[in-house]
């Protein structure tokens, strides 16, 4: 059987498994949220926090044409880029974040990038 360890904590079929909790943006731009998003994490038993680490200008351009524009549902009217505009989470929210996670115990998993800058 084979196995990997994250943190200490080992992977494999022989163990329970290991439970990553996505923010996705479900903070609404707010880091009060962002914070009882990784507690509820925390208490529902995850092993991990994801979050998704990006900017509207990061993935997708200032366009309003129709291949841009998002029909119907909730954000409906809405170009794909004010939609990722409010959805994004801003940089410097990543390292009181993390320490946070850290505090508790879980693992916060970004983009390697911003999680070389945390650490070095």
């Amino acid at each position: 059987m084979q196995e990997i360890s994250i943190n200490s904590r080992k992977i494999g079929q022989a163990y329970p498994p290991y439970i990553i909790a996505e923010m996705s943006a479900n903070h609404n731009g707010d880091i009060n949220n962002a914070y009882k998003i990784i507690d509820m994490a925390k208490a529902s038993g995850a092993d991990a926090v994801k979050l998704q680490t990006y900017t509207a200008d990061t993935i997708t351009i200032d366009m309003k044409t129709p291949e841009f524009m998002i029909e119907g549902g909730l954000w409906g009217g809405q170009s794909l880029y004010e939609l990722y505009q409010s959805a994004s989470m801003p940089w410097e929210w990543h390292k009181p974040l993390f320490d946070y996670a850290k505090k508790l115990a879980l693992q916060y998993l970004a983009p390697l990038l911003i999680i070389l800058r945390l650490i070095f």
